[in-house]
């Protein structure tokens, strides 16, 4: 199981972006002296969902005559046309995410007896200032400590390969519980498994793979979660990254933050951060496209 293949590569573009944060920010604590808490969902078990695919997801267009005698009554009958077919792309998107939701039953065991303070516990291995973060309980207070709050949920590919983690995380500085100093959210796909047996793989001794992978992530999503709130700008070209999703061969538009040979971190255009594995290897000419404070700094 790995995520990144070159650890060193990620740390060197976490020390460059912290080293200039924004002025507009409350400064960050230092990377290797973090003080910090971390708040959970209030939830405690961990949210789980099948990858759906939305791209067949549209209705085709309702029929429908509008018998009105004046403006009056087609309005009537264009509004009515309206809700008719907003229901059905809604009560489709129920059925697609029922249906990729399946995927998970397997996996109901080990999924059922995940806790987010397990989650949390795993990912400090996983974070590279290796920061121990104390577990804060919702509304607690917080004066000489920042406080991370995370909302991780994970998506399982329909071909069991690999875990996309969907973590939105909120910086608060010490005192502050209102108004958040950073938030965005951050996913991170990892690399795909490719086992025979993708159950049996995950399911291992009661699912610690699975759970070990989650803790990697979460990890991750908090090391550029904190680079990118020292260091927001982002001002390298837009293009398509094409990426791995499983086995799925998927496109997305933004700006490179960094490239290593076989994984791309993104801004996209919505503003959130992506990291996904690319087809490259190591041998290839790839170049780091650092966070751009720290472009021509040296």
């Amino acid at each position: 199981m790995r995520l990144f293949r070159s650890r060193a590569g990620v740390a060197t573009a976490w020390m460059l972006a912290v080293a200039t944060p924004d002025a507009t920010l409350p400064r960050l604590p230092d990377p290797a002296t973090l003080r910090w808490s971390m708040q959970l969902p209030l939830s405690e078990k961990v949210v789980f969902r099948g990858v759906v695919n939305f791209d067949q997801a549209g209705v085709a267009p309702v029929s429908m005559m509008y018998p009105a005698p004046n403006a009056v009554g087609l309005l009537a009958g264009v509004l009515t046309h309206a809700l008719i077919s907003k229901g059905s792309r809604e009560s489709q998107k129920t059925r697609i995410e029922t249906e990729a939701n399946k995927v998970l039953e397997p996996y109901a065991p080990v999924i059922d007896a995940f806790r987010y303070t397990e989650l949390a516990g795993r990912s400090k291995a996983w974070t590279l200032s290796g920061t121990q973060m104390p577990v804060l309980p919702r509304g607690a207070g917080h004066p000489d400590t920042w406080v991370v709050v995370v909302t991780p949920v994970f998506s399982l590919t329909q071909d069991q390969t690999t875990l996309v983690l969907d973590n939105t995380v909120a910086l608060f500085a010490p005192g502050e519980s209102k108004r958040s100093s950073y938030v965005n959210t951050i996913r991170v796909i990892s690399d795909a498994e490719a086992e025979p047996d993708p159950v049996a793989h995950w399911t291992a001794n009661g699912g610690e793979l699975l759970k070990d992978q989650g803790g990697q992530l979460l990890g991750q999503s908090l090391d550029i979660a904190f680079a990118d709130a020292a260091s927001p700008s982002t001002t390298t070209p837009f293009r398509t990254i094409r990426y791995m999703e499983g086995t799925t061969e998927r496109m997305e538009r933004g700006q490179p933050i960094t490239e290593q040979c076989d994984r791309v971190l993104l801004r996209s255009l919505r503003g959130t951060l992506m990291s996904v594995p690319v087809k490259a290897s190591c041998d290839d000419t790839r170049r780091d496209v650092l966070p751009i404070a720290a472009q021509g700094s040296g």
